[in-house]
């Protein structure tokens, strides 16, 4: 019985280096569950310090602020305005965040802002 040949040792580095720049790229199978993005979670981390945890400015937020709740006003801007804004910022107070956020996460930011000028929600009736 002839024995089974071994691959040379080169091979076997490569291979295991291969498979870990996979893992490490993200290129590998999950294995957990997906978290949900949550665009609540990326205002409250990096935009209500100034625009405040209801989106009408934080006492301490530099002076000329924007108010996120006025409906007038934010229905007058597109979402690449909004994603553009984000992104660039807005001299002489917003920073600019680059490309901090991935798109699903711009994405949910975005429609998270958006709801913060929403007017509330009629309270539901019984029918009565």
């Amino acid at each position: 019985m002839t024995p089974t040949p071994r691959p040379p040792r080169r091979a076997l580095r490569c291979a295991a280096l291969l498979y870990s720049a996979s893992l490490w790229a993200g290129c590998a199978e999950p294995t957990g569950p997906e978290r949900p993005i949550s665009g609540e979670r990326i205002y409250l981390q990096n935009c209500a310090r100034c625009h405040g945890p209801d989106g009408r400015g934080a006492a301490e937020a530099p002076a000329g602020t924007r108010d996120l709740t006025q409906p007038g006003y934010m229905s007058t801007l597109t979402d690449e305005r909004i994603k553009m804004t984000i992104r660039m910022g807005k001299a002489p107070n917003m920073p600019a965040f680059g490309g901090r956020f991935a798109e699903p996460s711009m994405k949910v930011l975005i429609a998270f802002v958006r709801q913060l000028a929403a007017p509330p929600a009629a309270p539901a009736t019984d029918g009565r």
